[in-house]
């Protein structure tokens, strides 16, 4: 019995350190552009940011699929529409009403520059962003991330959910206001909420989608109102 006990230990071990080197390679991946000689003619056409979107997508997607897809919470999950509409009302609060509350006035830099490009760029970038983000960043941080620190903290999901989401949040460094980190910790949580209510990583990726196509969305019509 002890045996066995100790089998299974070293097994939940051994799949909390697999969970966390995917984030430690989603982490590296980010530091390919230093490597690429032509970094300064792909950030002028505006197809660095994609490029590195897909780079992640095209290595962390099948390793997911290889090693991790079947492994407890790290699957489709259930999908409930009412529980999808709870959180996404909630995400939409953090990020429509909360910037009121702690008067953002302005948008960041990073986001009037993605939005400054036109035609086949611009939709490059938001497709990437809609489309090919959501699913490697739930894969790495509310999935991988998450149950290597739901392991190592005693299955304390609370503490587990708030150190994901303050790394979660830290990592967006295309970003310089306080404010849009605590946003962004917030918006974790809830995404968090999903995969555990879920059991699966479906819902948070929809949620994550829904969410960036809405202020996409609105960072686009704002910006055609802005020239016109």
């Amino acid at each position: 019995m002890k045996i066995t006990k100790n089998k299974n230990a070293t097994i939940k071990k051994q799949s909390s350190v697999g969970c966390f080197s995917m984030f430690t390679l989603s982490f590296s991946i980010t530091f390919i552009p230093a490597f690429l000689t032509n970094r300064q003619e792909l950030i002028s056409r505006g197809l660095l940011v994609p490029a590195l979107f897909l780079a992640e997508f095209l290595i962390l997607v099948p390793l997911y699929f290889i090693f991790f897809r079947k492994r407890e919470g790290l699957g489709r999950g259930s999908f409930r529409l009412d529980v999808f509409f709870t959180l996404f009302s909630l995400i939409m609060i953090i990020q429509l009403f909360v910037p009121y509350l702690l008067a953002v006035r302005k948008t960041e830099e990073w986001m009037i520059s993605q939005m400054s490009f036109s035609g086949a760029i611009l939709w490059i970038n938001i497709f990437s962003s809609v489309l090919l983000v959501p699913v490697y960043e739930e894969i790495v941080f509310r999935g991988c991330l998450f149950n290597s620190f739901k392991f190592w903290f005693n299955d304390n999901i609370y503490t587990s959910a708030i150190v994901t989401s303050v790394i979660f949040s830290a990592l967006h460094l295309q970003y310089t206001d306080f404010r849009t980190f605590l946003m962004l910790f917030l918006v974790s949580l809830v995404l968090i909420s999903a995969k555990i209510k879920s059991n699966g990583l479906l819902m948070p990726i929809l949620l994550h989608m829904s969410m960036n196509a809405v202020i996409a969305g609105i960072q686009y019509l704002a910006s055609i109102s802005y020239t016109h």
